[in-house]
């Protein structure tokens, strides 16, 4: 037996409002988010198991148009916790890179986390995100500069043991975390009629602040821009 609480309900409504809940079999709600419910003018809709009374055709469609709605949003959730957690690396291991010394990588680092917010705030806002500029470039020169240079920063045992190991290794953790964000935006954002990502400037956006990434971790190699 499953219990939906109050704040789920409320991290649910954030993201995206909804006027009705299909309460699944074999789930309660708490006082608190009946409550909740009610004071929102949300009508809960309790779905038929398999013992239950057989709906009529419309009520099926209905319960099936507001259990696709709530997948929607538990995406949309997640994605965001997903988006929330990838900016606290920025500064994270900006200040680890300040200890160390690396003070220059440190500001580029925090510089960085501030083009992934421009994302984070672009889907929040349901706006396009704000072009991204660094170290004088423009979007297509930084396309131009690390065409295919992702597969050239392929981080093994052996670059850890080097004397930029340490920074190395912090660069590919945020760009495996970023690399989770197509999957998640995809998820959230396809359009099943169009067959297409509704919100591919987020995905465009996030891959070219990965491009970036891997020229930080190409100059740690011993590389230039």
């Amino acid at each position: 037996m499953r219990f939906i609480t109050e704040m789920e309900l409320r991290d649910l409504y954030k993201t995206e409002p909804f006027s009705s809940y299909v309460l699944e079999p074999d789930t309660k709600i708490t006082p608190g988010a009946r409550q909740f419910l009610v004071d929102k003018r949300i009508t809960l809709i309790q779905a038929q198991g398999s013992d239950g009374k057989k709906s009529n055709d419309n009520e099926a469609i209905n319960t099936k148009v507001h259990r696709a709605q709530l997948r929607k949003n538990w995406c949309a959730m997640r994605l965001r916790r997903k988006m929330e957690y990838i900016e606290s690396l920025f500064p994270l291991i900006a200040s680890e890179f300040l200890r160390s010394g690396g003070a220059v990588l440190s500001e580029e680092v925090m510089a960085l986390g501030k083009c992934f917010r421009n994302v984070r705030d672009a889907e929040r806002k349901r706006i396009a995100p704000e072009n991204i500029k660094f170290w004088g470039w423009s979007e297509e020169e930084i396309k131009k500069q690390t065409d295919n240079l992702e597969k050239h920063v392929d981080i093994s045992e052996f670059h850890v043991k080097l004397e930029s190991g340490n920074e190395i290794a912090l660069l590919n953790h945020v760009r495996a975390a970023l690399r989770e964000m197509e999957p998640a935006i995809l998820e959230t954002y396809w359009d099943e009629q169009k067959q297409a990502c509704s919100r591919q400037d987020l995905i465009d956006t996030v891959n070219l602040i990965i491009n970036i990434l891997c020229m930080m971790m190409w100059k740690c190699l011993g590389g230039k821009k």
